[in-house]
């Protein structure tokens, strides 16, 4: 009799074998190299953050406010607006006596160079026998020289020039107190500006004199 095919005995059952677990990492180095390309790459980035350098101040109204360390940019700008107002102010004063010193130095000879000229030349005339030019021209340096001992003109040239150069060495006294300042700059800038009047009122009352003596003696 066959025998039946469910009465063979199956064969007992494989269980497969476990695959053992992987070595836990010693460091973060290693669990960095463990670990994909993909989830390395952020880890990195935010384990070496990039170093920025301290910004550099560009006025020394930035450089007063990092060492104070109080006002902000809002507040630097009033400070800054009246600084260069008031240096704006004292640079157009200094240029203005400087051109009324070249005005003066124009002024001066314009009419001595044609009186020199003129006196020069009469002798020449003369020598050559022609009177009449020799004549004329001893009229016109005289005539220059009436007018202008009646009405002097350049006199202030040595005043204005003394008054720009007065302006230009204060503003540089005025920029270097800035510089070597700290504290607040409103506080500073306000400073500066009210122990600089004493200056400017000194400058102002010398031209002021001078050309008050120049024009009582064109009346007197």
């Amino acid at each position: 009799m066959a025998d039946h095919p469910f009465d063979k005995p199956s064969p007992p059952f494989a269980v497969p074998p476990l695959a053992a677990p992987p070595p836990e990492p010693k460091n973060p180095f290693e669990a960095a190299a463990l670990a994909p390309s993909e989830a390395r790459a952020p880890a990195l980035a935010l384990s070496l953050p990039a170093a920025s350098a301290p910004s550099e101040p560009r006025s020394p109204f930035e450089s007063a406010r990092v060492g104070a360390g109080s006002p902000t940019k809002s507040s630097l700008r009033p400070a800054d607006e009246l600084w260069h107002d008031q240096l704006a102010k004292l640079e157009e004063w200094a240029q203005e006596n400087r051109k009324d010193a070249r005005n003066d130095t124009l002024a001066f000879w314009a009419l001595k160079v044609p009186a020199i000229i003129a006196s020069a030349s009469a002798g020449i005339w003369a020598h050559f026998e022609l009177t009449t030019v020799g004549i004329i021209a001893g009229s016109v340096a005289s005539l220059c020289v009436i007018i202008d001992g009646i009405n002097p003109r350049g006199t202030l040239r040595n005043i204005h020039l003394r008054a720009f150069f007065d302006l230009r060495i204060l503003m540089d006294r005025m920029t270097t107190r800035l510089i070597s300042s700290s504290g607040q700059p409103e506080d500073v800038v306000r400073t500066i500006i009210r122990e600089s009047e004493t200056e400017r009122k000194r400058i102002a009352a010398y031209i002021r004199d001078a050309e008050g003596r120049y024009k009582r003696s064109d009346k007197g």
